[in-house]
């Protein structure tokens, strides 16, 4: 199987295609930078990403959206020119890893007690409450939309919600988005307080066991400590993706 950043999957709608660029939007959620953003089809020119960059901005802020994102092509470096400039217009930059796992490879993990399970109606309510506590950090409209996305996403057969549990309280999830011949886990969080325990593991585990039959995949932040978390656990490096974003624009 011929896996690439094709194969993750985002909840936006192509709104805009070009023979440069294809524009992605999710205005159920306008806040989120991964649902909203410019996905580049090849490394632009410098004149090419100004032109797109403030057709981008007045887009969004016609919306009352305040990002820029733009997603440049799987395994392509960045110019310097490129680099220089966004750089120079306060983007932040950064680099997604793409990875995947068959599942009977990964190492068995008995190390935590937590009790790991689907959610269902009697759990759904905390699932969305301790994922707005965690998205508050980048507003609370963002959060109140990631809560209400994620109650409706439990409806939705294609993606499934995993819990662990500690003494009955919610301490750690993922979500699976599922397909023919993938399972992508998205979402995937252990709080601070219960992080070095065995959790995550186990939840990967869980995951493991339902979705032998499929290719596990994932994208993780490239400069990030879990990623190296994932090559130990056997993971294989798929490719990289440059990003750039700057989620303040006027």
């Amino acid at each position: 199987m011929n896996l690439t950043f094709s194969n993750i999957y985002n909840p936006g709608i192509i709104e805009k295609d070009t023979n440069d660029f294809t524009h992605v939007a999710f205005i159920e959620v306008p806040e989120m930078y991964d649902g909203n953003f410019i996905k580049w089809k090849e490394i632009p020119t410098l004149e090419k990403l100004k032109q797109v960059e403030n057709y981008m901005k007045e887009m969004h802020l016609a919306r009352g959206q305040k990002h820029v994102k733009f997603v440049f092509p799987q395994d392509e470096k960045l110019p310097d020119e490129l680099v220089a400039y966004l750089t120079e217009q306060h983007y932040d930059m950064g680099i997604l890893e793409m990875y995947a796992i068959d599942p009977k490879t990964f190492p068995s993990n008995d190390r935590s007690s937590a009790q790991i399970q689907f959610i269902s109606e009697e759990t759904l309510q905390a699932y969305g409450d301790i994922h707005y506590e965690e998205a508050k950090q980048w507003g609370e409209s963002y959060a109140l939309s990631k809560r209400e996305m994620l109650k409706k996403d439990y409806r939705d057969q294609r993606k499934q919600q995993i819990i662990a549990l500690v003494d009955g309280e919610i301490v750690g999830s993922v979500d699976i988005i599922v397909r023919d011949q993938t399972a992508e886990i998205d979402n995937f969080f252990v709080l601070t307080a219960f992080q070095r325990q065995g959790i995550g593991s186990q939840i990967q585990q869980f995951v493991m066991q339902h979705y032998a039959e499929k290719t596990i995949i994932l994208v993780a932040d490239g400069e990030d400590t879990p990623k190296d978390m994932y090559v130990k656990q056997g993971y294989r490096f798929i490719g990289f993706q440059y990003n750039a974003l700057k989620a303040d624009i006027e």
